[in-house]
């Protein structure tokens, strides 16, 4: 018997009772009187226990050194974790003999051993006589959340946090931009989408109620356009025309940049680190400043990161930066960089992959850095307007740093999850539907050994509730799974939201990418006129703009239980607003055709065609 759990499990041994590998134990589990004994109180565990038991079967009593929930008649067995001495967030369950017992030498790994419990009544009914020894292969197990563009309302991201550690991820970057509650520089928060103070809080918390902790990110050097677009800051851009990269040595960029740092700590009290970003500095070193400075690109880049990584160091945080701008910086420029930054290594793809990052890798422990990798969920992949991720590469990318994280002993991974591939560009598909690629890095981040084929079957079990996951599965890879849900949707009983938006995504793509789009040979009817090119393009354009509107239609309702609405217009316009353009060419082109051959036309048939 195959369990369908994510992450795989490092250890299943079934066992059997009479012959019989499952035992009379109802996966509802509320009837079932449980104590809960813990070193000490921890009140996340408590309302996890009452959750899954029902809150008057659960009793609680203090143990001397171990973690542990018990059923009625189950012992306390202390030696039951010796097996997860020096593993991360690890514990036992054991199913069998009419009850249940769960061991764990830590608070983290009792946390997660609910949840493959809850996992297990999901799916199995009765549940199987089994025993689980499970822990997670790396510390660190991050996803990231980047508010720059659309983004989940308020409620669906909350919700969102909660299904994380249903996975066993433990971090969560953020990427707020102008969405945090600013007071000391307020004039930086959205006029309509900053959350609020008390919803902030709340976010907070229940990443604390579900043991994840949140990384803050606030770009400090580049990315900066949410700040620099502000008047009074205009002259700290490197170049007038880089608008959002910042001059190190520009008077006031520094006191700026820092004075922003200490409001996101503030409001990030219990983080232990500071994401400063960073990255992607492309102007720097252009501006008379630079230039007048006599210092190198990357010995600028460095002496600003290290003024801003003291303060940080002073507000009680650990400061993290991305790794590109140190790419070409010399051994001896990189030994002047602060030794108590952490540098995330993010390489996204490319047949160097894993070779250009074990070179960075190297060449920055060499220097005495603090290494940690960043693999991508969701990145350019060279397409800016995608609508879901690409999931091969993404695929790979996640294999490659987990492998990495392995082989380096890395303390975790980063699963970036990209919005747009910049503040300012198109957005790419909404957050939800990057579920899979997440949920996949989870699984290896956790557990080395799950396996890659298993997954795509695993993830329609649990995260869609599909009851016959493994034959809906049978013969595709893992990479299918975006073009299999539409024609899966019937059978999808779990998170049918996300589902709905990927088939809206599939059914938009049909007409605006695979079926001839008529914007690749508007040119004909510009160059070359004739009654056959005009006729083909009337014929494509009305077949082809019906099945745009009906597109936009399913994706009208696919994204409005997800974003606000001002985001849902503008990830709308994203999308069908160029066919406007082309279809307003079209018309002009046809126009012209018609007077050229003395056509004319009555006004009744032209608005009929103009509505088709």
């Amino acid at each position: 018997m195959k369990l369908d759990l994510i992450p795989q499990p490092q250890y299943v041994r079934l066992l059997t009772v009479d012959g019989d590998d499952t035992l009379p134990l109802p996966a509802h589990l509320d009837g079932m009187r449980v104590k809960l004994l813990m070193p000490r109180p921890d009140d996340r565990l408590s309302r996890a226990a009452r959750e899954l038991f029902g809150g008057a079967n659960v009793s609680e009593e203090t143990s001397p050194d171990t973690y542990a929930l018990l059923s009625e008649g189950q012992p306390l067995l202390s030696q039951a974790t010796d097996r997860l001495a020096g593993r991360h967030d690890g514990y036992v369950l054991r199913v069998g003999d009419g009850g249940l017992s769960l061991h764990a030498r830590e608070a983290s790994g009792l946390y997660y051993g609910l949840k493959t419990l809850l996992q297990l009544m999901r799916r199995y009914d009765p549940l199987p006589a089994l025993e689980i020894a499970d822990w997670a292969d790396l510390q660190l197990r991050s996803d990231y959340l980047d508010l720059r563009t659309v983004y989940p309302t308020f409620p669906n991201l909350l919700a969102y946090i909660a299904e994380m550690s249903d996975y066993k991820l433990n971090t969560l970057v953020v990427e707020y931009e102008d969405k945090l509650p600013f007071e000391r520089h307020a004039f930086l928060r959205h006029p309509e989408l900053a959350m609020t103070e008390a919803e902030h809080a709340r976010l907070l918390d229940t990443c604390r109620e579900h043991f994840i902790e949140v990384i803050p990110k606030q770009q400090s050097f580049g990315h900066l356009e949410f700040i620099l677009k502000h008047p009074p800051y205009n002259a700290l851009r490197e170049t007038p025309d880089s608008v959002g990269e910042l001059c190190p040595h520009r008077p006031g960029a520094f006191d700026m940049m820092a004075g922003i740092l200490e409001e996101v700590a503030a409001l990030h009290p219990d983080s232990r680190y500071l994401h400063m970003g960073c990255d992607e500095v492309w102007s720097l070193g252009e501006c008379p400043d630079c230039r007048a400075s006599g210092l190198t690109r990357e010995a600028s880049f460095i002496a600003f990161v290290n003024r801003l990584a003291a303060r940080v160091r002073e507000l009680g945080k650990r400061p993290m930066i991305w790794h590109d701008m140190l790419m070409h910086a010399s051994h001896e420029e990189l030994a002047a960089l602060d030794p108590e930054v952490t540098v995330v290594v993010w390489i996204y793809g490319g047949h160097r992959m894993k070779r250009d990052a074990l070179d960075m890798i190297g060449k920055l422990r060499r220097a005495g850095m603090t290494v940690i990798g960043a693999s991508s969920v969701r990145c350019w992949d060279d397409e800016g307007d995608q609508n879901y991720p690409v999931i091969r590469n993404r695929i790979a990318n996640v294999l490659h740093w987990t492998a990495l994280a392995e082989s380096e002993q890395l303390p975790g991974v980063i699963g970036t999850n990209w919005s747009a591939p910049f503040a300012l560009g198109s957005p790419y598909g909404l957050f939800e539907t990057s579920r899979y690629p997440a949920f996949f890095s989870a699984d290896q981040c956790w557990n080395r050994r799950a396996d890659p084929v298993t997954y795509l079957a695993r993830f329609l079990s649990q995260y869609h509730g599909m009851d016959d996951a493994a034959a809906a599965a049978d013969g595709y890879e893992i990479a299918d799974y975006y073009q299999l849900v539409p024609e899966l949707l019937p059978d999808i009983a779990l998170n049918r939201p996300a589902a709905n938006l990927i088939a809206a995504m599939i059914q938009y793509e049909i007409p605006a990418k695979r079926r001839l789009p008529l914007y690749t040979f508007l040119f004909r009817g510009e160059l070359y006129p004739g009654e056959e090119v005009m006729t083909s393009l009337r014929d494509k354009h009305r077949t082809g703009y019906a099945a745009l509107e009906a597109a936009k239609a399913a994706m009208r309702e696919a994204v409005a239980p997800l974003l606000p609405p001002s985001m849902a217009e503008l990830y709308i316009a994203s999308r069908f607003y160029r066919f406007g353009l082309y279809e307003a060419k079209l018309l002009e082109i046809a126009s012209a055709g018609e007077a050229a051959a003395g056509e004319p036309r009555g006004d009744d048939q032209e608005e009929e065609e103009r509505h088709a």
